[in-house]
């Protein structure tokens, strides 16, 4: 691979700053314009081209300029969220999370941050909003919080 930018900028999670509460999907992470970008990157089979992610907006009706795209690209590759070689005078590029994989880091981000700041009222709401929307998780819960239990029971640090 050739990339004296990623050897520099360190290996590591996602750059994820902001959550947006407004947006749905994976925009409450990225932007608008960034969410379509990994979608067509996810959506490819190989390593692409900023003008084959051009190519898949404009198939779509999104459309966007060459440039655009291009800084989108590298926005997304500094967010560490793809991964690039140059071929010649391009780049191509390519995930480093999948989809799920991005889900489950935002997760874990949102819930740290709430944990770390208001946690008595953050679990007590994500109980109640559990057992008000499907109660049936509420036992799926209580199986969750009784394994760890176990498991930390069982550990050696214990």
């Amino acid at each position: 691979m050739d990339d004296t930018d990623r050897s520099t900028r360190g290996e590591g999670e996602p750059d994820l700053s902001v959550f947006k509460l407004d947006r749905s999907g994976i925009e409450q992470a990225l932007g608008a314009l960034e969410a379509q970008v990994m979608e067509a990157v996810w959506d490819a089979s190989e390593p692409v081209s900023v003008e084959e992610v051009r190519t898949s907006l404009d198939e779509q009706g999104k459309e966007a300029a060459y440039t655009t795209i291009m800084t989108t690209l590298s926005r997304l590759f500094d967010k560490d969220l793809l991964d690039r070689e140059q071929r010649g005078r391009a780049y191509f590029y390519w995930p480093t999370l999948s989809r799920s994989e991005l889900g489950q880091n935002v997760t874990r981000r949102v819930i740290d941050g709430l944990l770390s700041s208001f946690a008595e009222p953050a679990i007590s709401y994500f109980v109640e909003a559990v057992g008000d929307r499907d109660p049936d998780s509420l036992e799926m819960l209580a199986d969750v919080i009784e394994e760890h239990r176990r498991r930390k029971r069982g550990s050696p640090e214990s």
